[in-house]
């Protein structure tokens, strides 16, 4: 089933749509406590660049991590389908990093437990994220004292 197509069948689909609709008004205005009330305390998160992020506390640290490099992020669905309890999320991405634009587009596989991210793998190409970091000093060194001072590995 795609959010194109008219609704979803069954239970299964209203909960995919309904967690869609929050995710994309979360995104439309983020902050790490909006974006963690999306998440399940035992969440996982698995994305380029970062390491594995595993349950609330460091999904927080994460945003954190994430709106120090680009306070202005924010994210738009472009499309979306569902299976079962997996819903598949095309965000494109765009804020301010180290004082110049930035966009990427993510496919984001979201497990959902009780209308809840259990786990998220996302999917893009971190390419043009890593030459903005090499090319812009300022977010470099950001991006460095982030994981200094988190711990990421």
């Amino acid at each position: 089933m795609t959010g194109d197509l008219p609704g979803g069948v069954g239970e299964r689909g209203d909960q995919a749509a309904e967690f869609v609709a929050r995710f994309a008004k979360t995104w439309a205005d983020p902050s790490p406590e909006r974006l963690n009330e999306l998440v399940h305390p035992d969440v996982v998160f698995i994305q380029p660049i970062e390491p594995v992020v595993r349950g609330h506390a460091m999904a927080s640290a994460f945003w954190r991590r994430l709106f120090t490099l680009i306070p202005d992020l924010r994210g738009e669905v472009i499309s979306w389908a569902h299976r079962e309890d997996v819903v598949f999320i095309e965000v494109r991405l765009h804020g301010t990093l180290g004082g110049r634009p930035i966009e990427w587009v993510s496919v984001d596989r979201i497990l959902l437990d009780s209308g809840k991210v259990r786990q998220r793998v996302a999917n893009f190409n971190p390419l043009p994220l890593i030459r903005a970091l090499a090319l812009r000093p300022t977010a470099l060194v950001g991006f460095i004292k982030t994981r200094l001072s988190s711990g990421a590995r």
